[in-house]
């Protein structure tokens, strides 16, 4: 057996003594050094413990198992914990439950191993590097406020760019001797802090230089800029959530505007398609790309459009989410909680710190956190905090007259205490406690509101470390933790000073969501090229190292990013713009995304997709309906059909080129398509084809390439 297969076989034993509470201090010790040195080992971590909770927690359903529950004890009345027999039929099936996970995924996690990544050792044609658009700007004095009509501009004033700058050091060679987990940046002399007030241009500038930091310290070079093709595309896509109309695309690009990046920025941040992307993506996080017929999609959506238009600050929002009461169709954000307030409200406490605070705790469950100082009595404190809350059920009649389910959330007075039992068997308390900060838990005091403050006060930053972390993820494709959602002492952020000067500014900016994505969009690492170079090969998170973003890293379309993009390249009037008119179109929307969900059945309502790289998506894309609408040339405001109108062969590719891929096509490629399309439009007259149908078919296959190509699919 290799080194790495013997590593993940201990690592299956230890994790087997860990979740039988039989760990001792130097197998802890041995335990850590292994998840922490490689991250196929963290992942193993992750999915055992995930799968360990969900078994322990389905068998606690159907044994005898005291199941946690609230009722009213005074705190100073409370008895001594509990010793409860032990049941050896239980432990039993315990013993039986774990040998099974472990196997299952020592297969997975081995199997996933052993896959190699081929990277590609490709070197960029120098191209000309375009300096940041510069110009006097002006702050808000007053920051809390932002109302719709939003019209913040950034301005920054001329510098020269730090990657113009000669890096020193020789280039990180690429061979198979290297690493298998690749150095992180060592710790250089902290930066002076950003005050409070830092003005726009000062908060890029140190964006830029603690990436550039990252870059000294593993001794490589950052990729050129990107062309303006490969940025406009790429903003677009991130911000709003489709690629660029050809009018927008050229207008871009035909600018001579030397602040047209950021003039362009702040313009998406201000177009009704940025409110419909963001309010679908975070519908999507909060309650799944499918969800129950009771909970009530739309009000939700609808919530989060009012939020992101009014651009409310995100402390705000999640404060509503928290602390929604009420039914599901007049207060959209009782949604969120409502479709996880099964099981005993475990899955509302997972995802609640999953997604608002950065945290896993699902695993805490049921017993400690091997690796920080994540307790079992935590997780049960968080999940106190959701015991007041009550489903209430009911039927509402529609407008045929139809009888439908209602949801109501409600919040009881009852005071009481939240019990839990340990692996011992141990029946223990836990009072609603967070942050150090332990709340009343007598009758009339309302938890979630009181966790909802406690969340967003700002007194504990971990909600903005959350959210940059998450929002740097969504535009570089890697966060500055892996998982994004799994921060803590465990698993240290690649820039931990860049992290927590950015969470700082993010709230002393009063949580304003478009700001951060404008200091994040107009950095020097978005504006990299996606292209390796010798000098940065070695930085490919792909392969399991530690990203330091000297190139921008090709992501995938989601499904819901694909969906609208083909829109675009059918016929530009069919994109979803204003929210008011364009439920109907989303709902086409989501009935065509299901195909790709699957919902699994565990404590924490999860779901999976099968759209990356799938036959299915596979033989959509080749022949699917959303395909032949774009490959339709008889209907009159398809692109193809206008493409067909120009009179030369040139100007038809350019049309295609430029709607599919936001580029023209190269000298070479517009002589290879050009001859390409002659051969095959005499194949088809040959047989039998009529000629203005044979050349009408040829450019539908040059167009159906484009859409098919990885340059389409891909954001690079």
């Amino acid at each position: 057996m290799s080194k790495k297969e013997l590593e993940f076989a201990e690592l299956s034993l230890l994790m087997e003594a860990l979740c039988e509470e039989r760990l001792s201090t130097v197998d802890k010790m041995r335990l850590e050094e292994i998840v922490l040195s490689d991250p196929d080992a963290m992942q193993f971590y992750l999915n055992y413990s995930h799968l360990h909770g969900t078994l322990y927690w389905d068998q606690g359903l159907g044994s005898d198992a005291m199941i946690p529950v609230t009722i009213p004890v005074p705190e100073a009345e409370l008895p001594k914990p509990i010793q409860k027999p032990a049941i050896s039929r239980r432990k039993q099936l315990n013993l039986g439950l774990a040998t099974t996970c472990l196997l299952v995924l020592f297969v997975v996690a081995f199997n996933s191993f052993t896959k190699q990544n081929d990277v590609p050792n490709l070197v960029e044609t120098p191209i000309d590097r375009n300096k940041i658009p510069n110009g006097p700007r002006h702050i808000s004095e007053n920051p809390v406020s932002v109302p719709s009509t939003h019209t913040r501009s950034i301005k920054i004033e001329p510098a020269k760019h730090p990657m113009l700058q000669s890096q020193n050091g020789d280039a990180v060679a690429l061979n198979d001797e290297r690493p298998l987990i690749a150095v992180r940046p060592k710790q250089l002399a902290p930066a002076e802090k950003l005050p409070s007030d830092a003005s726009d241009e000062a908060i890029i500038t140190f964006i830029n230089h603690r990436i550039q930091d990252g870059w000294e310290a593993a001794n490589i070079a950052p990729s050129s800029f990107a062309t303006d093709e490969e940025w406009v595309r790429r903003v677009y896509l991130d911000v709003i959530g489709r690629i660029p109309t050809p009018d927008e695309a050229k207008q871009f690009l035909t600018s001579k505007q030397t602040d047209k990046h950021q003039r362009l920025v702040e313009y998406l941040t201000e177009d009704p398609t940025y409110v419909t992307n963001w309010s679908t993506i975070w519908t999507r996080l909060l309650i799944g790309r499918s969800t129950s017929r009771e909970i009530n999609r739309q009000a939700l959506q609808d919530f989060l459009v009012e939020s992101f238009a009014a651009n409310r600050p995100w402390s705000e929002m999640v404060y509503d989410l928290v602390s929604a009461e009420g039914d599901s169709e007049t207060n959209g954000a009782t949604n969120f909680l409502l479709a996880h307030l099964n099981n005993e409200a475990v899955p509302a406490t997972a995802i609640t710190t999953r997604l608002f605070l950065g945290t896993q705790i699902q695993c805490t469950q049921c017993h400690n956190h091997p690796f920080n100082d994540a307790t079992q009595s935590q997780f049960w404190e968080i999940n106190s905090f959701f015991k007041q809350t009550k489903v209430v059920r009911s039927k509402k009649m529609d407008v045929v007259g139809k009888q439908s389910p209602k949801l109501e959330l409600v919040s009881v007075s009852n005071g009481g205490t939240t019990f839990y039992e340990t692996r011992q068997g141990l029946v223990q308390p836990a009072y609603p406690k967070f942050a150090g900060v332990k709340v009343s838990s007598e009758a009339g005091v309302n938890r979630r509101q009181q966790l909802a403050r406690l969340m967003t006060s700002g007194k504990n930053n971990q909600l903005a470390r959350a959210m940059v972390n998450r929002m740097w993820a969504h535009f570089f494709g890697y966060g500055f933790t892996r998982p994004i959602d799994d921060m803590g002492y465990h698993n240290s952020p690649t820039h931990p000073e860049l992290l927590d000067q950015l969470a700082s500014q993010f709230i002393d900016s009063k949580y304003d969501i478009k700001q951060l994505i404008q200091w994040i969009c107009l950095s020097d690492a978005y504006r990299l090229s996606s292209r390796f170079m010798d000098e940065n090969v070695s930085d490919n998170p792909d392969d399991g190292s530690t990203p330091n973003f000297s190139r921008m890293y090709v992501k995938q379309m989601t499904a819901e990013q694909l969906y609208d993009s083909l829109l675009v390249t059918a016929n530009p009037a069919q994109i979803i713009t204003d929210y008011s008119t364009a439920w109907n179109k989303m709902q086409k929307r989501d009935r065509w995304l299901q195909q790709f969900v699957y919902t699994l059945d565990n404590e924490e309502n999860d779901e999976t997709t099968t759209f990356d790289g799938t036959i299915t998506q596979a033989l959509l894309m080749m022949n699917g309906p959303l395909i032949k609408h774009c490959l339709d040339y008889k209907q009159e405001q398809t692109i193809l059909a206008q493409a067909l109108k120009e009179r030369s062969p040139d100007n038809r590719i350019k049309k295609l080129s430029l709607a599919a891929l936001t580029r023209h096509p190269s000298s070479r490629e517009l002589s290879e398509l050009k001859r390409l399309i002659k051969d095959r439009t005499k194949y088809l007259i040959a047989r039998n084809v009529p000629p203005q149908t044979a050349i009408q078919q040829s450019y539908q296959d040059v167009y159906w390439a484009y859409l098919n190509s990885n340059e389409f699919i891909l954001i690079h």
